[in-house]
């Protein structure tokens, strides 16, 4: 027991972590371009400010970061390689490269735009509008939206909200959804493999 503590410790320890936070003065769009980042979770609260915690593991972990840039109101998020290091290009095992997550603390009701290749989502909170497209990973959305579009290759959808005018459709994938009798908000829902479920809450 002792053994499996240290080392739980000591890959802890080496793991690359940053936290940020970003006065949101005049932001009210956020862009996370997410190719490479494995997992994406954002939160909304009824704050000023934006939180990043970014985490980087793997072997070339320090040769990344996840860097922000400010231009005409829209706050932008990318893993970047910082370095000349030339990286290996093997999928098979891609988590020795570098395994990235992204948790964020937002305001509520600022407009998102997240594109990933390989990423899964968790989004919980009030949105003004949520664009969203995703490659392998799915989406897991709990909360509001005026509007929101989610495409995926082969992630399902999950969606639980309050109010919805719902356009949904899979290609080889189960499409249900509740129907709802406040339809303020419109959801655009497409996915080709996977499954979709739009709910209310419990």
């Amino acid at each position: 027991m002792l053994c499996i503590f240290l080392f739980t410790a000591t890959f802890l320890c080496a793991q690359n972590i940053l936290e940020k936070q970003i006065t949101v003065g005049g932001i009210d769009r956020i862009v996370i371009n997410g190719n490479q980042i494995f997992n994406i979770s954002v939160s909304t609260s009824k704050t000023d400010k934006i939180k990043i915690l970014s985490t980087l593991d793997g072997e070339y972990q320090n040769e990344f970061q996840i860097l922000s840039s400010l231009d005409n109101h829209t706050l932008t998020l990318g893993l970047e390689h910082l370095s000349f290091l030339e990286i290996p290009d093997d999928k098979r095992n891609a988590h020795k490269v570098i395994a990235a997550t992204l948790r964020m603390e937002i305001p509520e009701d600022l407009s998102l735009q997240i594109l990933s290749d390989i990423g899964s989502v968790d989004m919980k909170g009030d949105f003004k509008s949520l664009y969203i497209e995703l490659l392998q990973g799915r989406c897991d959305v709990e909360g509001t939206s005026k509007t929101a579009t989610i495409n995926t290759l082969d992630g399902d959808i999950s969606v639980v909200t309050t109010s919805a005018s719902v356009e949904a459709s899979s290609n080889r994938g189960k499409v249900t959804v509740d129907n709802f009798y406040d339809e303020f908000s419109i959801w655009k829902l497409k996915s080709i493999n996977g499954n979709i479920t739009v709910v209310k809450p419990d």
